[in-house]
């Protein structure tokens, strides 16, 4: 197991994380954040928190877990199928602070900004089952925020209970729960239980007074209800790097503020930079991964749309049928709906290139013969190019076919070295 303080101490330790010791006005801080090359902790904020940020990225997550990339993909879907139930541990590691968000080091991360976002907190929900998510909060008042809820497995926990149930937000988690926190499987799952999968034991939970049970070692915990009231929640950088809209969300009410005894960190998550793409991300290649091991030989798997980690994704195979790469895109959009773009490569092609990417795409694909639209797709709704609706977005989704045809001359097609 490792903590969110271990895991900057591993950080740490290898290089990668800089202590700003110096005085810093929380107005300074995203544009440090942003500008920066490790991860960041900041010491002396003007608040009673320190502030972490640049955590999760490949680099990171393969230092904190001492795997590489591939090691740790596959160990994810290993989890995924072999999960861990959490325990109830009775030692409360907890104090309460006092009930003002405004003395939490919320930031503000763009001049566009209506507002301080909480932009890491992991909502727990405990309904027919658990659940972990990230659900973004425009800071209201001293207890009270407006919260972007997709349609998912909150919404109908929130919407089966006449839009009314308690809820425990976490910031600062273990790294296997903020990456599980990203995972959307097919079917409900306690995300606590596949961060038990991942480490092969089961992750300690503390139940709180709302009946909600946390990770132990969560830095900051917010308690409180969403609530049947609406408010405006909006603009926000989304993961495009683009605006998304202004709605009407739920209002969540905090009843208490809950923190670590020892030295809370406040862990700050910029939008539409590395770490939020990066998180969207995981939660899904392991899930296409999975989905495409049953219709094909998968070699590799990657998102490849210039860092946004969710729109489009790039598949290698040991090609079989000159009808498998149309299998392979169609199950990766139903595995991931928010695909738009799906590109199919021979096992010779390295996905971590783009140089190698573009080569092969244009040297092995035709467009018309080797092109795949499905036009009217829900879509989404963080694709600025698509059709506007209520949730998601109309789209035209496209699958590129870049490996060579099983009747020619593979030689002919090798790139000389």
């Amino acid at each position: 197991m490792v903590s969110f303080k271990q895991a900057l101490n591993i950080l740490e330790e290898n290089g990668k994380l800089e202590r700003i010791k110096n005085k810093t006005p929380l107005n300074k801080i995203p544009d440090i954040i942003r500008k920066a090359q490790k991860a960041l902790l900041f010491e002396n904020t003007t608040t009673p928190y320190h502030v972490a940020s640049n955590i999760c990225t490949r680099d990171n997550f393969c230092t904190i877990f001492d795997m590489n990339w591939k090691q740790i993909q596959n160990k994810v879907i290993t989890a995924v199928n072999n999960p861990i139930k959490p325990v109830i541990v009775p030692e409360n590691p907890f104090e309460e602070a006092e009930l003002d968000l405004r003395k939490l080091p919320i930031l503000k991360y763009y001049p566009s900004d209506p507002g301080p976002y909480i932009t890491s907190g992991v909502f727990i929900t405990e309904c027919a089952e658990r659940n972990l998510s990230y659900h973004r909060i425009l800071v209201k008042t001293k207890n009270t925020g407006t919260t972007r809820i997709c349609h998912r497995h909150t919404w109908q926990c929130y919407t089966k209970n006449n839009k009314n149930i308690d809820v425990a937000i976490c910031i600062g988690l273990d790294p296997a729960l903020l990456f599980t926190a990203a995972i959307s499987t097919k079917e409900p799952m306690d995300e606590t239980e596949i961060a038990g999968g991942f480490y092969g034991k089961p992750i300690n939970m503390v139940k709180l007074e709302n009946g909600i049970s946390v990770p132990a070692d969560t830095e900051i915990v917010l308690l409180g209800k969403l609530t049947p009231e609406f408010d405006e929640e909006g603009t926000f950088v989304d993961i495009t790097g683009t605006y998304d809209g202004i709605r009407q969300q739920p209002v969540v009410k905090v009843t208490k503020i809950l923190r670590q005894k020892d030295n809370p960190i406040y862990y700050a998550l910029i939008p539409g930079r590395g770490e939020h793409s990066f998180l969207m991300g995981f939660g899904k290649l392991p899930l296409i991964y999975m989905e495409l091991m049953k219709v094909c030989n998968v070699k590799d798997i990657a998102f490849t749309d210039g860092k946004i980690n969710w729109l489009a994704c790039s598949v290698s195979i040991q090609k079989r049928s000159n009808e498998e790469p149309k299998k392979v895109i169609e199950t990766a959009l139903e595995a991931h709906k928010s695909l738009k773009h799906v590109f199919v490569f021979d096992d010779d092609i390295n996905l971590s290139d783009p140089q190698d990417v573009m080569w092969a795409l244009t040297t092995r694909f035709q467009a018309d013969k080797n092109l795949y639209t499905y036009p009217t797709s829900w879509g989404s709704s963080l694709d600025p190019s698509s059709e506007q609706g209520e949730d998601r977005r109309l789209t035209c989704k496209a699958g590129f076919d870049c490996t060579i045809p099983m009747s020619k001359n593979r030689k002919d097609f090798e790139k000389v070295t």
